[in-house]
């Protein structure tokens, strides 16, 4: 039963206070006269969120906060008590890294990434370069002063393969990938690596939006992958061929350069960012780690993109217990 709020209390929601810790004051908001609780936004955040508007994942309740049991306690307390609940829900707030899987996944893919609708990305800049390419404005300094200094490296954990600059991760794009399996498969004189490679290289293109080529590529991609992992486990010597090449690639910016060139995304540095976007009137608007726009996080504008919305249309909810 949906009844209109006579009167709030506002709790924030975080690791340091819990559903469980919620339900505990449940009463005293009671007998204050509260009609409703007003919860700050606890779907699933990124680790360590303080305030919930860095959301990773909209189909889940956050963990830290008790997760789907420690809300059942809460909602069954606000129940026996009467109390209605307000929830503060912002789709258009979500973090960025890899907790976020459907961000991650654009940014691997590009726009026939599955959830490329999910958000609001202009992918046909005015400028050729950044043509079906998401501009991130998170450097430092000028791009070409940040690979020279060693700050943007490839990493691998397994048959992940990242690139990092500072505290900030980004898939490698399939296809560019492809290029280093060839390269091993050579070296080794090893058939199913150079499969792997050629299979990669073959992917229907990151620029379609058709969606059975879409279907297809991620099928394919996931089985290619999986292949992958088992080359890796089983053979030492494929694990050090890829990545005694990977160290190549960090310690050459020509070819760093071009791996870098053959993503989905451009890092960029954020004032040249601005500025650019003075002409181009596009906006990116994200939460960046533990901010939040308005406070730490930053809003920056881009002539390549524009992120101002994501994951499945929410509103804010009254709902009664």
């Amino acid at each position: 039963m949906r009844r209109i709020p006579l009167s709030t209390y506002r709790l924030q929601m975080n690791a340091k206070f819990t559903f469980d810790d919620a339900a505990a004051i449940a009463g005293y908001l009671k007998d204050l006269g509260i009609s409703h609780v007003y919860c700050s936004p606890y779907l699933q955040a990124a680790p360590g969120s303080m305030h919930g508007y860095d959301v990773v994942d909209h189909q889940k309740v956050n963990e830290e906060l008790g997760g789907h049991e420690g809300h059942r306690r809460f909602c069954e307390r606000l129940g026996e008590l009467q109390l209605g609940q307000v929830l503060d829900i912002v789709p258009n707030h979500m973090a960025i890294g890899p907790e976020n899987r459907y961000w991650w996944d654009v940014l691997e893919n590009g726009p026939s990434s599955r959830y490329a609708t999910w958000f609001d990305i202009d992918w046909h800049s005015a400028e050729v370069k950044l043509q079906n390419k998401i501009l991130i404005p998170v450097l430092g300094d000028q791009y070409g002063r940040i690979l020279a200094a060693g700050q943007i490296q490839i990493e691998q954990e397994g048959v992940e393969f990242r690139v990092r600059y500072a505290d900030h991760m980004f898939p490698l794009a399939p296809h560019s990938l492809a290029t280093i399996l060839q390269k091993a498969a050579n070296l080794l004189r090893e058939d199913t690596l150079g499969f792997i490679a050629d299979s990669l290289s073959r992917l229907p293109s990151p620029d379609s939006t058709d969606p059975t080529l879409i279907q297809e590529r991620h099928r394919d991609k996931d089985v290619i992958y999986g292949l992958l992992a088992r080359s890796c486990a089983e053979r030492k010597d494929v694990r050090e061929a890829i990545n005694n090449l990977i160290e190549a690639i960090n310690a050459d910016i020509d070819a760093l350069d071009d791996l870098l060139n053959q993503q989905n995304y451009r890092m960029a540095y954020w004032r040249t960012a601005t500025v650019c976007a003075t002409r181009n009137s596009t906006s990116i608007d994200y939460v960046q780690g533990p901010g939040r726009r308005g406070s730490s996080a930053r809003r920056f504008s881009s002539p390549g993109s524009s992120f101002t919305k994501a994951g499945p249309s929410m509103a804010p909810q009254d709902t009664t217990s």
